[in-house]
């Protein structure tokens, strides 16, 4: 499977590095491989943020539903 780009955001001053990194990770939640943050010039940084992708099968539902439970109310002795 190809690697996605690393996604990079130059410019950032000092004060703003924690909000782009926790927006990144709102973003892309468990795809986060690594962050980087590099010092640029004066109080600015280049923030670089590599992804990598999840398998469907062990990532998590977002909705918290179950498929296996019933919510019918027939189950045995009970009668609606």
């Amino acid at each position: 499977m190809p690697r996605r780009p690393t996604r990079t955001e130059e410019g950032i001053p000092l004060f703003l590095v924690p909000h782009v990194m926790m927006q990144g990770v709102r973003n892309y939640g468990e795809e986060v491989e690594w962050m980087e943050v590099r010092k640029t010039n004066h109080h600015f940084y280049s923030l670089s943020i590599r992804t990598r992708p999840v398998k469907r099968e062990l990532k998590q539902r977002k909705d918290g539903a179950t498929t296996s439970a019933r919510v019918c109310g027939d189950e045995e002795g009970e009668r609606v």
